[in-house]
């Protein structure tokens, strides 16, 4: 029997979806493509993993019994694959950095400068992924560092050091200055407000901060997009309420911001998993984030 991790990985995602259509999808391929794989794999097992008929698709009783096999041997395939990527990069003088969209825009592009000027030969793989992806990513072994919010939903498995707090101000036209300076849920909640979409950081954090105050959250607009936000603020058709270091205003002309008394505020910080041995690049990458949070800090303090 000479099985392929491909031909595993096909068997145990139709063995998730029973569907052809879904799994096919998933792996994309054709459906009869995914029918050949499954017939290989059967021939070469000499046995019947899947009963099917034109109305349904299940698990035979004998792929019952290596369904868990399989699994087991593609996740540790899979496992092993990251560990090597991760080791690649360590050779390799790469590092990979997850960052929340609005601080990939803000953050990362002095973060690549300063790197570069440093150590010429570094390669930086970025991704801007909302919260949780980062975070899975940083579990994956697909990036080696994520710069995102501090949540509370707990991560023992990770380290977390906070690199500065900021808080959410209105972004909004040069022509329409909201009359509001303080954090009022109820009358923030009267604006065209812009947010990001369900499930992003800066939507979850807003939408508690509304729920402590018995009032629901719900904008007008939740784009995942800062320049398609920037756009709509300055068309005026509506005031993004967003964390400060969403725009940099030299890049956005028209934009204007107003700050609120009282404003909910975030913990933006760096996250690494707990076992990790950092290497060279990865220190420096880290050394590099704590300055620029530290001058990001520094800057968002108001002036006495």
């Amino acid at each position: 029997m000479n099985l392929t991790t491909r031909q595993l990985r096909a068997f145990v995602l139709l063995a998730q979806t029973l569907s052809f259509h879904k799994t096919a999808e998933m792996l994309h391929v054709t459906q009869p493509t995914l029918s050949k794989l499954l017939k290989e794999i059967e021939e070469s097992m000499g046995t019947t993993l899947f009963e099917r008929s034109t109305r349904m698709v299940r698990l035979s009783r004998e792929g019952q019994d290596i369904l868990e096999i399989a699994r087991g041997i593609t996740a540790h395939y899979d496992q092993g694959m990251l560990e090597l990527a991760q080791r690649l990069r360590d050779r390799n003088n790469r590092v990979a950095v997850a960052a929340l969209p609005t601080l990939a825009a803000s953050l990362l592009p002095q973060l690549l400068k300063n790197l570069a000027q440093a150590n010429p030969n570094a390669r930086i793989d970025v991704h801007d992924p909302i919260a949780s992806e980062a975070l899975q990513l940083l579990r994956d072994r697909r990036v080696d560092i994520a710069v995102t919010a501090m949540g509370d939903d707990g991560s023992p498995d990770l380290l977390y050091q906070e690199l500065f707090t900021e808080p959410f101000v209105l972004f909004h036209s040069r022509q329409a200055k909201p009359a509001i300076t303080r954090w009022i849920p109820a009358e923030l909640a009267r604006l065209p407000l812009i947010s990001m979409p369900p499930g992003t950081s800066v939507h979850v954090l807003t939408e508690r901060a509304f729920r402590r105050e018995s009032q629901p959250f719900h904008p007008t607009y939740a784009l995942r997009d800062l320049n398609t936000i920037a756009r709509f603020v300055q068309a005026n058709c509506g005031i993004a309420l967003l964390p400060e270091s969403s725009f940099d205003h030299t890049a956005h002309r028209g934009v204007a911001k107003t700050r609120l008394q009282g404003a909910l505020s975030r913990s933006v910080g760096m996250f690494i998993r707990r076992e990790c041995r950092p290497s060279p690049l990865v220190r420096q990458t880290l050394d590099e984030l704590r300055r620029l949070g530290e001058a990001r800090q520094c800057e968002g303090k108001p002036a006495r």
